[in-house]
């Protein structure tokens, strides 16, 4: 999921200008070939990298200069006297024979963003002196044995030399065109042609094989997919042939194929532009959808307008919408992350009167790259500090069963108060078995609730996925019913029963039964509310058994905490700060307390807080009443 500084940097370049938009969508009756004459017309007669070429010194002179400028350079000078990255097959073949991804793909990307820095920093200098090196990476790029990562080639058939395109090969290949594109005859022959042969062989070949109907849909599934794979391999393959493809026809054929390929991936957003996957996948996918969109519209001079449809306006919404507090998100499912501030910038290249939207008070840029190309284009960010008076009190997400409710008291020093319900199903994109998790956050800091993903290994994306406790409902704050877990599936979802939101308080009841196989249970509801009052949020689990049952509800946190001895009351600590939060249980049986650290290999173990009613129950209410404080 790395946001590669190249994309955002020739998006740069040319986005200030703009570009009027198509007035109709295709018409369906028009045939592929015709569609392809169509567009070619409009493209230029030689191909073209978004930006301009590293000669021309008018645009890529001042850059070098600002501090940005000089990071790129010091950073890519590291890399002049350091071996170049390896990348052996024996960390290949791990995935195949042990499971292990992590070892190989740190190898690659270290490769990959090298090779970056340092193509960036000769366009920067133009004084030739990190040709050679990179010529270096470029031989060790085109020397492998496949581009795409071993974890999308189960099959090993890429690494046998049939290469099929994901979401790596595609973003490589479309460096290696921009490198091709921006230095041009500052590079030797013979790597200009290496770099052309080897993504002509890995990725346009297997790409218009698909597209023309001449290869298995197996290993371009996402040509039909909506998830985040669809955008990020269509805008790679599409603009690294804008970019180098000689052939205006042929250059069209990538764009029509990618065309037809769009609506899928917007389908695979609900109605109300909620992104199952998360924030993190939602800056990867659908910020490759912005880039690509805003490439082919530059390419045709608006006459293909990926943004006509007026849903990819909403999904564009979802990154406001979907933030507790300024610049942070819930990490739901696998995907957590915060919204990126230089693709909220670059949406504003399409829909400018995004400008006038509250939340543009963000933040606009936290990544040094994208900072130094938008502001080196003209694109000064604003400077203004994020409030959470300029965010409304509450976005619901109606289609996706979403809610985020917020409060700031006034003042610098005033509390900001958050939290985030989710209903929904158990069979989204990047689904956790998570139906009625929650989570609540405090001055920036998530207190309790959901734990986000796991570091990914064979067993995430295989039948044996809810095996781990981070994905499957025991590691997140749902009940524990008879034993049993949440099941998966569509058929695993919440109903809405109520909503209640008023300038004070939120309020929303799910039922939520059909998460659980347990043949006594009868009835299964929980009820929140965000009392923006008196700054609690209450979550309330009624139950009801044809017979008596185990029944456990559990809380997650990550921060350090203390139980007072009394009773069920809890004391959460921030990080940092002077802040504190309390949480009182409050149950219509005894229950026991306990809890327990969650095995996350890679990555910080969540704890699990566990309140348990001490026998078997028929009816069961408990309450965890969350209060902020100091």
């Amino acid at each position: 999921m790395r946001t590669q500084f190249v994309t955002f940097l020739c998006l740069a370049m040319f986005c200030a200008a703009g570009t009027a938009f198509a007035d109709a969508p295709v018409a369906p009756a028009q045939t592929r070939d015709a569609r392809i004459a169509e567009v070619a017309a409009s493209l230029p007669e030689k191909p073209q990298a978004d930006g301009a070429p590293a000669s021309d010194r008018a645009k890529w002179g001042p850059l070098a200069e600002t501090k940005e400028g000089k990071s790129i350079v010091a950073s890519a000078e590291k890399l002049l006297d350091s071996p170049v990255p390896e990348t052996p097959d024996e960390l290949y073949l791990e995935f195949s024979r042990n499971g292990n991804r992590r070892n190989y793909e740190r190898c690659y990307f270290r490769l990959q963003s090298g090779f970056e820095s340092l193509f960036v920093a000769e366009c920067l200098e133009n004084k030739g002196r990190f040709i050679s090196k990179i010529v270096e990476y470029v031989n060790a790029i085109c020397a492998m044995k496949s581009w795409t990562l071993p974890a999308h080639d189960g099959g090993l058939t890429c690494f046998n030399g049939t290469p099929h395109v994901d979401l790596v090969s595609a973003a490589v290949s479309q460096d290696l065109a921009y490198c091709l594109a921006w230095l041009g005859d500052a590079l030797p022959e013979t790597t200009r042609e290496k770099i052309r042969s080897e993504v002509e062989r890995r990725t346009f070949r297997p790409h218009l094989a698909h597209a023309r109907g001449e290869a298995s849909l197996r290993t371009h599934w996402w040509f039909h997919g909506g998830n985040n794979w669809n955008s990020v391999c269509n805008c790679c393959v599409v603009r690294a042939a804008l970019a180098i493809v000689p052939d205006r026809r042929l250059r069209a054929e990538f764009v029509v194929h990618a065309e037809g390929s769009v609506p899928f991936a917007i389908a695979g957003y609900t109605d109300d532009g909620y992104c199952s996957e998360g924030m993190g996948y939602w800056n990867y996918g659908y910020g490759h959808h912005l880039m690509m969109g805003l490439s082919i519209r530059a390419a045709t001079g608006g006459k293909v307008d990926l943004f006509a449809n007026p849903k990819t306006k909403t999904v564009m919404k979802y990154a406001y919408g979907f933030q507790l507090q300024p610049g942070r998100s819930p990490h739901f499912a696998d995907g957590g992350g915060n919204p990126s501030p230089s693709l909220l910038a670059l949406g504003r290249q399409v829909w400018p009167d995004l400008v006038s939207t509250p939340a543009l008070r963000l933040p606009l840029l936290s990544s040094g790259y994208a900072q130094f190309s938008l502001r080196a284009f003209g694109q000064e960010p604003p400077q203004r500090e994020p409030t959470m008076d300029v965010l409304p009190i509450r976005t619901w997400f109606k289609d996706a069963q979403v809610l985020i409710s917020r409060y700031a008291q006034p003042g610098d020093k005033g509390l900001r108060w958050s939290a985030a319900f989710k209903g929904g199903h158990n069979a989204e994109l990047h689904n956790h078995n998570d139906v009625g998790t929650y989570t609540v956050m405090m001055d920036g800091c998530e207190m309790a609730g959901d734990p986000g993903g796991e570091v990914y290994t064979r067993r995430t994306f295989s039948r044996d996925r809810y095996v781990s406790k981070v994905l499957n409902s025991y590691g997140h704050p749902v009940p524990v019913i008879g034993g049993k877990l949440q099941s998966g599936g569509r058929a695993a979802a919440a109903k809405v029963v109520e909503t209640r939101f008023t300038d004070k308080e939120d309020l929303i009841t799910i039922d939520y039964a059909a998460a659980y196989k347990v043949p006594a249970l009868k009835s299964l509801r929980r009820t929140i509310v965000f009392d923006r009052e008196h700054c609690t949020f209450t979550v309330t689990d009624k139950a009801e058994f044809s017979e008596p049952t185990t029944f456990e509800v559990p809380v997650i946190t990550y921060r350090e905490w203390t139980k007072d001895e009394k009773g069920m009351l809890f004391t959460f600590k921030k990080t940092s700060g002077f802040r504190k939060m309390k949480l009182a249980v409050s149950a219509s049986a005894p229950v026991k307390f306990s809890s327990e650290k969650i095995e996350n290999p890679g990555r910080q173990p969540p704890e699990r807080l566990s309140f348990a009613f001490e026998k078997p129950v028929t009816t069961a209410a408990i309450t965890m009443t969350y209060s902020a404080g100091r």
